[in-house]
Parts: C-alpha cells; structure tokens; sequence
C-alpha cells in the first residue's frame, strides 16, 4: 500500500447575538446567512514516502523540526524541491531551536508564493510596470498564532506547464519549473502587519 495523506478542512461561519441580558452575555450562533458548516474532504494525497531530509521535510523519527521564519525583506523558504503535499502551522512562539519553541508571541506569519524576476534564460519571471525585472511576493495566507494551512500539489499532474493561452505559463508550487520557479516562502510580521523583530517558529511538513 501506498504511503498517503489524508486531510479535511471546516469552516464554522460564526455571527454573535447581542443580549439585552448584560450578566448573560453575547451569543455565538451559526451565521444566519450561510446556517451551515462548511467542510470538505476527500481521496487521499498519494506520496513517494517520508525519507527526506529532517530541514526539508519538518519532521524525521518521529521529531519535528521547526522552521525559523525570519522577519527580514524576502522572507524563509519553506520547503525546496518536489512537494506533493505540504502543511504549515504558525505555532505561536519565537524560534529557539529546532526541537524546542521559543517565547510565546502574537507575531503572525504571512505565507507567499515567489515569483521569480525575468530572466532571457528561463520563458517565465515577473516584470515591473516600468519594465524592471524583480522578484514578486503572492500572498497565500496571513497565519495568526496557532493556524494553519494545507497545500495539495498537483501531484498526478506534474508534467503541467500551462494553465492560460500561453504556452509556459504556468509553474506549480510543488514542481521544479523551468519556467519561473515559483516557491513558498514565509516572513513574520507584527500583528498589525508592522515589521517584526525576530521570527517565528513554524511547524511544517512538506513532502513528495
């Protein structure tokens, strides 16, 4: 049998009642507008197995390993390489060490795909309005202390290149792509989006 990974999303659309009652207090109900549970889930994510590295795939015998997300300009990249499927968790805590959490914090950490500046060598990168090449930051998710996302790559369909009507222009987040290389980075900032002064540990596991 083949090793996999099976995941779920829930999304509990939530709209408070205020109460004419003070000592009772608010009540949180199911959002009238939506009045469900959103959820999803299905097959499971088919993997080669879970023999990679310790840095590259976040966790290895049975021990995590934890990604400091640096504040700087540019940010960390969160996993090189083949990636099938990968899971990212802001903990909450400054980075101390790789197996052990640092202060808790209220930083969060935003998640970006990057896109490369163009190159004559390479069909793909990004151009500035004034026609300048640079690198180029796409917000994926913005993780506030203790969340987290998911990320199925398009696994069975790897040899994809193109998505538009032209030819190349598409590099997906979990290949190796001549075509501009699109990867997944990370940078911790304030709350309030202001710089940070140190980074956040992340726990991830990223794999192929």
């Amino acid at each position: 049998m083949s090793d996999r990974i099976q995941f779920a999303v829930s999304v509990t659309p939530i709209e408070t009642l205020a109460s004419e009652n003070t000592p009772t207090g608010d009540t949180d109900i199911i959002a009238s507008e939506v009045g469900v549970i959103l959820g999803g889930s299905g097959d499971s994510v088919t993997l080669d197995g879970y023999e990679d590295a310790a840095a590259t795939q976040g966790y290895l015998n049975a021990t995590v390993n934890y990604l400091d997300i640096t504040h700087a300009a540019g940010g960390t990249q969160i996993r090189s390489g083949v990636t099938d499927f990968i899971f990212i968790k802001n903990t909450g805590h400054k980075f101390s060490s790789v197996t052990a959490l640092g202060a808790v914090t209220t930083d969060c950490v935003m998640v970006v795909i990057k896109e490369v500046a163009y190159s004559t060598g390479v069909d793909g990168g990004f151009v500035s309005s004034s026609d300048s090449a640079e690198d180029h930051f796409y917000e994926v998710a913005w993780l506030k202390p203790g969340q987290a996302i998911v990320l199925p790559a398009g696994a069975a369909i790897n040899t994809m290149t193109q998505f538009g009507s032209n030819t190349n222009d598409l590099s997906q987040i979990g290949q190796t792509s001549a075509y501009g290389q699109e990867r997944i980075f990370g940078r911790t900032f304030q709350s309030d989006g202001s710089a940070a002064t140190d980074g956040n540990a992340v726990e991830f596991l990223a794999v192929d």
